[in-house]
């Protein structure tokens, strides 16, 4: 685990108090099956197994919009990044498997987007719910790290999904509420550079699916997210 930055006998007992108990079970909830991502797991761990990654590095976390960040390391350059998409996947999913995509890489800082999945469909989650995953999300790391600094990014409002795009807004607005209470959570919202000027998304910036950024998508990303995580990446290390 990287240095905590934070001193007293009562954080010193809570950190060992921690690391002593197991990890705490989860009960999968009606609607949820993370193991159907088992598969993508066993091949992360694979790759751990056979290339470590550094600890102390930044993990990206999250379904098919950080799996297909392919220019990620290069774009988050010099900070040292674990990239840890799995297309697809929900929050709960990212909850379930905390474990493996996470904490294992004792990072010092993770950046998720995740609940975009969660918003999809006949029976898209509500605001509330999405926001109830990610602070379960974050309690499940602190478990592993008090002090971990955690960043959300927003969730895309999108063409193919613009049905919902009421509820991606709720959401957003409710975890910033939560990020802006907690000085280790941050939120950061590259959308508002995604979208025209009647506030609906560009397509510009999308794959034909109107759903995944394009290589100029990624661009505002990077953007907006990297000098976010360069300034966590070193609030952490010092």
């Amino acid at each position: 685990m990287h240095p905590i930055k934070i001193g007293g006998l009562l954080t010193a007992l809570l950190l060992t108090g921690c690391r002593a108990r197991s990890l705490p079970e989860l009960v999968i909830p009606a609607g949820e099956s993370p193991t159907t991502w088992q598969k993508s797991i066993d091949q992360f761990v694979a790759q751990d197994r056979n290339a470590p990654a550094a600890k102390n590095g930044v993990v990206f976390v999250g379904s098919s919009s950080i799996r297909l960040w392919r220019t990620l390391a290069e774009d988050m350059a010099p900070v040292p990044v674990v990239h840890r998409g799995f297309g697809g996947s929900k929050l709960f999913d990212a909850i379930y498997y905390s474990h493996e995509l996470v904490s294992k890489h004792d990072p010092s800082v993770v950046v998720v987007f995740s609940g975009t999945n969660d918003i999809a469909g006949k029976a898209p989650k509500s605001a509330r719910r999405v926001r109830d995953l990610f602070r379960q999300f974050v309690a499940r790391l602190r478990w592993h790290d008090p002090q971990l600094a955690i960043c959300h990014i927003a969730i895309t409002p999108t063409l193919a999904r613009e049905q919902h795009i009421p509820i991606v807004e709720e959401t957003n607005r409710l975890i910033r509420i939560d990020c802006e209470s907690d000085p280790l959570l941050t939120f950061v919202d590259p959308s508002v550079d995604l979208v025209d000027a009647n506030g609906r998304p560009d397509p510009q910036w999308f794959l034909k699916d109107k759903l995944h950024l394009n290589k100029r998508g990624y661009a505002v990303w990077t953007h907006h997210i990297r000098p976010v995580v360069q300034q966590l990446y070193e609030r952490a290390e010092k």
